[in-house]
């Protein structure tokens, strides 16, 4: 499948679709496909799912900029709102599924990631406090803080926007 291919597709699919990025030798996405499976049952006409055979795809991989699997990205009138890499559990996965059928935008942390990293960030900023890491430890505290709340930040969400049409209308062959 070539991306324009998979673009026009995803702009003629009237409901959401979770793109399910996947491979057979791959052991984490013999774990969820199951569930997936169970959950575009379930939700039969309000969410599809679609499932992209990594090997059979390599190019398309490339183009959707994608380096691990098993990948998940779901999509909302053509545009993609969510991305998700790794192996989730049933619950994070039935979560995804509800928001797009609901039509809300699937939050990108659970909110146990978010503290997590809020933590793991503070305490990298008390280790420099207390004279046990230099500059290179507080840099990294930040770049972890900022994963934890970048999805919430409105500039963030501004520039990834813009840069994501851009790229939409270069691979189109629109100027922008």
């Amino acid at each position: 499948m070539k991306m324009t291919e998979y673009q026009n597709h995803l702009r003629t699919y009237t409901q959401p679709v979770v793109v399910d990025v996947w491979a057979p030798w791959c052991m984490p996405c013999r774990v969820t496909r199951p569930i997936l499976k169970r959950l575009a049952q379930e939700y039969q006409g309000r969410v599809a799912l679609w499932e992209v055979n990594a090997e059979e795809h390599p190019d398309l991989l490339r183009e959707l900029r994608i380096y691990g699997i098993p990948t998940l990205i779901a999509y909302r009138d053509g545009q993609e709102v969510s991305r998700q890499l790794g192996a989730k559990s049933e619950a994070e996965l039935r979560s995804l599924f509800q928001h797009l059928a609901e039509g809300k935008t699937p939050p990108r942390l659970q909110p146990l990631e978010r503290l997590l990293r809020i933590m793991i960030a503070l305490v990298l900023v008390g280790l420099v406090w207390f004279g046990v890491g230099g500059w290179p430890l507080l840099v990294l505290a930040g770049l972890i803080f900022f994963s934890a709340v970048y999805d919430r930040c409105p500039i963030w969400k501004a520039v990834t926007s813009w840069v994501r049409d851009v790229t939409a209308k270069r691979s189109t062959g629109r100027t922008p």
